[in-house]
Order: structure tokens, then sequence, then C-alpha cells
């Protein structure tokens, strides 16, 4: 078994569609949104919802499960390949 911890970076409905592709994947059983609320918050309240704020991409850091070394592959294949497809930035976290 095994884990893969990544941080995706680009548009919702991109970020929508790769949790889409691994969701279809054999022998994962598990994928989860790690939520930090510190992450939204802002140093600077004063500059919050300013035109710079606005079309900017969104960031989700994501926790697949998979029931085998195998399935683990494919959950990093199947990143690597939608993230090019979607203009989706990757960032691998941690992997266990």
């Amino acid at each position: 078994m095994g884990m893969v911890r990544f941080r995706m970076t680009g548009p919702d409905g991109g970020l929508d569609s790769m949790l889409a592709a691994l969701e279809g994947l054999d022998h994962v059983d598990r994928i989860e949104e790690v939520h930090d609320l510190m992450n939204e918050m802002r140093d600077d309240s004063s500059s919050s919802e300013l035109s710079d704020d606005v079309g900017r991409s969104d960031a989700r850091d994501i926790e697949v499960h998979a029931m085998s070394n195998e399935a683990t592959e494919r959950v990093r294949a199947t990143i690597a390949r939608m993230a090019a497809e979607l203009g989706i930035a990757v960032e691998y976290v941690e992997d266990v």
C-alpha cells in the first residue's frame, strides 16, 4: 500500500478534472483533500479581495491512498499526464 501526497495549483475546473481522473483508478481506496485553514489567511488583510486576487489560481493539498505499489505508480503516472494536459502545477509533498 502507498500514500501519495501532493499539492496542485491551477484553475478550479482543472483541479476538479484531476480529482475525477484519480477517483476512476482501480485500487485507489481514498482521495482526501487536506484542508489547512492557515493557508487561507492573508498576512495583510488590507488587500483582501482586490483585483490582484480575482482570477488567481487555486491550490489544493491532496492525499491519495492506493492499495498496492502498482496502483501507487498508476496514481503518479495519472497525476503527471493530467497535469500536462490541464496545465496544472504539481508538487509532491511526501510519498509514504
